[in-house]
């Protein structure tokens, strides 16, 4: 069984704060994850984040401690985590930024498929069409086997 992998070094004091890379470092999983990359940040200070949350069941004090914990051992300091409960702005939060970045990559891989000489050559002799929803890039697994 292998180790987990280790977490990422948190940022220094007065360094840039990134909430996307602070989840990423401090491991966050599960619902911890999903909670802190769904939420808005209000405020990314160095010892407090203030989050805005859209769903009140889910801005409990058991989540906001174990946010809390979590955050304290990655920055190896008493790091504070507040709840507010209310609408997020559009394209505020890191799923969504995570969503627009597959959309973006999805598009672009989209393009260059259209594009490749062998694929309009197929279309051009048995009259195909694309269905976009069905391309996806070729995993490592799927181009060990190929080639």
């Amino acid at each position: 069984m292998s180790e987990p992998p280790r977490a990422q070094q948190a940022p220094r004091a007065g360094e840039q704060l990134n909430w996307r890379n602070i989840i990423d470092g401090a491991r966050f999983s599960g619902p911890v994850r999903m909670l802190a990359s769904q939420s808005q940040v209000l405020k990314l200070e160095e010892n407090r984040v203030q989050l805005r949350l859209n769903v009140a069941a889910l801005a409990t004090e058991a989540n906001r401690r174990l946010m809390a914990q979590k955050l304290s051992d990655y920055f190896g300091r008493p790091f504070r985590v507040e709840f507010e409960v209310g609408s997020l702005d559009a394209g505020s939060t890191v799923a969504d930024a995570q969503r627009a970045e597959r959309a973006k990559a999805h598009a672009e891989l989209v393009e260059r498929f259209k594009n490749d000489p062998l694929v309009k050559e197929v279309l051009r002799v048995f009259g195909g069409t694309i269905d976009e929803d069905s391309i996806r890039p070729i995993s490592d697994d799927e181009h060990s086997k190929n080639s």
